[in-house]
């Protein structure tokens, strides 16, 4: 699809735009700045012995299980394996315990 381009209008009113916004703010005094405050900030009231941890990793421990288990999955495979091999109820050529 071809890119859509601005026309002639819009041109002239995006830069009629641009001009009235850098008039404004060079008007202005440089002390003067307008900043918007948060108004409903909800901050958790603090215990004296109670101390409040956010965890900043929720995925950290799903995580790790998953490794955890994946881990301990293919290690019991190998010692089941090196048993069988061990005993010899399953024999690999080329491979002698």
């Amino acid at each position: 699809m071809a890119k859509h381009r601005k026309t002639r209008e819009q041109k002239k009113l995006a830069d009629s735009r641009h001009q009235f916004v850098h008039t404004l703010t060079s008007q202005t005094l440089p002390a003067v700045k307008i900043q918007n405050q948060p108004k409903d900030i909800i901050r958790p009231q603090k215990q004296p012995n109670q101390q409040i941890s956010i965890n900043k990793y929720p995925y950290l421990v799903k995580d790790l299980s998953k490794t955890g288990m994946l881990t301990l999955g293919i290690l019991a495979f190998q010692i089941i394996l090196f048993g069988l091999l061990k005993n010899h109820v399953l024999t690999i050529p080329g491979i002698s315990y």
